[in-house]
């Protein structure tokens, strides 16, 4: 069992690297998608965050806000005021930051909830990051962040 989750750890860390790969040397973007698990576009945010700076153009931004829920990109507005959120001092930590911890809080079918801590020049910030399904008009469930709050406690 020990083997098999780390082969799942091994499976998920190359799949995403891949990815991240891949939008770094092409310039597209992850759309969301009802293969992806709430996991995966977690870690894709993420590494997008992480690598923002490598990216250009705040592409890493721009991916992370592919998975904003429909809802909330309705109050965040559009991508320009989302890159001042994301640069925001709540928030710029994420951005470009050299280590993530992540820990689950709930998991059902609908919804996942993670505690995230990231390390940046010394700094450590820990927020709750939720994400929920969202059911298209095919019927089909994509995985979307709905939130991503500040929390003061660490992991």
């Amino acid at each position: 069992m020990k083997n098999f989750k780390a082969l799942i750890f091994v499976s998920i860390f190359s799949v995403t690297v891949g990815l991240i790969g891949f939008l770094n040397h092409n310039d597209n973007l992850i759309k969301p998608n009802s293969n992806l698990t709430a996991y995966q576009v977690l870690t894709i945010q993420l590494q997008s965050l992480k690598n923002n700076k490598k990216l250009k153009n705040n592409l890493g931004i721009v991916q992370t806000y592919e998975f904003a829920h429909p809802e909330n990109k309705k109050v965040t507005g559009p991508i320009q005021n989302f890159t001042k959120m994301m640069k925001s001092d709540a928030y710029s930590i994420l951005l470009n930051h050299n280590k993530t911890k992540v820990g689950i809080i709930h998991q059902d079918k609908f919804h996942e909830v993670y505690l995230i801590q990231v390390n940046k020049n010394n700094q450590t910030r820990t927020f709750v990051w939720t994400l929920i399904t969202y059911i298209d008009e095919n019927k089909k469930p994509f995985w979307y962040t709905v939130n991503v709050i500040p929390y003061d406690k660490k992991i």
